[in-house]
């Protein structure tokens, strides 16, 4: 029964392959350029990408705090000195 699933699921890849028509692009992609619906699509496409920049300035900003942070405290740990011959 497995050889036969996959028999199926190679016939189905191939004919994907061979018949070309339902890969292709959707009609807003081979629209106009100055069509409102290719517009309203790359203002998506903008406004997506924004959302991923915002995010990632947030870990480096993040990356950023835990680096300062951690200098700030070598730079205590260095100033704090343990007297010798202390309490026994």
């Amino acid at each position: 029964m497995r050889r036969a699933g996959r028999g199926v699921l190679a016939g189905l890849l191939l004919l994907a392959a061979l018949w070309p028509a339902p890969a292709a692009a959707c009609a807003t992609c081979y629209g106009a350029a100055d069509s409102p619906m290719t517009q309203g699509l790359n203002q998506a496409i903008g406004f997506l990408l924004a959302c991923v920049a915002l995010v990632l300035a947030g870990v480096v900003k993040l990356a950023w705090d835990i680096r300062q942070r951690t200098r700030r405290l070598r730079s205590r740990q260095d100033r704090f000195r343990l007297i010798e011959g202390g309490a026994r």
